[in-house]
C-alpha cells in the first residue's frame, strides 16, 4: 500500500507540470492580452508598453516564459528569482504593486488565514468533501447491499444527475428552490458567518 501511494506521489508531478504546460500555452495563444486596444480607456504608449514588456519578460521565447514561471530566472542584476516551485506566483497585472500569493494567501487586516481568498476556497471544498463522504458512502453501500433492487436504482439516478447536470445549472436551481420557494437560505448573504450560507457552494 505504501509502495503504492509512493508511486502516485511521484506521478503526480509529472502529471501537475505536463497540465501546467498546456495551461501555460493556451493561456499564452488565446485572444486578448495587455496591450489591446480599447478605445474608450486611457491608451498606454508604445515605448511604454515595451517597457512594461521587457520587465514582466513578455518578450521572452515561450518556453523561457514558462520556465521563469516554474522554476526561476535571472533578473537583470543576475540575480537568481526562484518561481512557482518557491512559491512565487509572480507579481499581479491588475493591483500594481502586490504579487499573486499576496491576493490568494493574505487575509485582510486583523483576520485569520481562513478569512483570505486561498483559505475561504480551503473551508469550501473541505465542506464539499465531507458533504460528499457523509452522503456518498453510505448511498453506495446501500446501493451494493441491494443491487438491481430499488435501492440501487436511485442511487445510480442521484449519482447520474449529480455528473451529467452542469454545476451552473444545479446551482441555479437549488437557489430557486431553497432560496426562492423555501425560503430556508439568503440568495444574496451578507456575511460568510454563518453555516447556512456554506451549506448550497459546498
Amino acid at each position: 500500500m505504501l509502495s503504492y501511494l509512493v508511486r502516485r506521489l511521484f506521478w503526480f508531478i509529472p502529471v501537475l507540470l505536463v497540465v501546467s504546460a498546456i495551461t501555460f500555452v493556451l493561456m499564452r495563444n488565446t485572444p486578448g492580452g495587455p496591450w489591446d486596444r480599447d478605445l474608450e480607456a486611457r491608451q498606454v504608449d508604445a515605448r511604454t508598453q515595451a517597457l512594461l514588456t521587457e520587465y514582466y519578460g513578455l518578450n521572452k521565447p515561450l518556453w523561457r516564459q514558462y520556465v521563469s514561471y516554474v522554476i526561476g530566472d535571472f533578473d537583470k542584476d543576475s540575480k537568481f528569482v526562484c518561481g512557482m516551485v518557491c512559491g512565487n506566483l509572480g507579481p499581479s497585472y491588475r493591483q500594481r504593486g502586490r504579487t499573486v500569493q499576496d491576493i490568494l494567501f493574505q487575509p485582510p487586516e486583523n483576520k485569520s488565514f481562513w478569512e483570505s481568498r486561498f483559505g475561504y476556497s480551503v473551508r469550501l471544498g473541505v465542506m464539499a468533501l465531507s458533504i460528499a463522504i457523509v452522503v456518498g458512502i453510505p448511498i453506495g453501500m446501500m446501493a451494493a447491499l441491494g443491487q438491481n433492487t430499488w435501492r440501487d436504482y436511485v442511487g445510480l439516478f442521484f449519482a447520474t444527475a449529480g455528473i451529467s447536470v452542469p454545476s451552473f445549472v444545479m446551482g441555479i436551481f437549488l437557489i430557486i428552490i431553497f432560496g426562492s420557494w423555501l425560503h430556508l437560505i439568503s440568495i444574496v448573504p451578507r456575511s460568510w458567518d454563518s453555516i447556512s450560507v456554506w451549506i448550497l457552494p459546498a
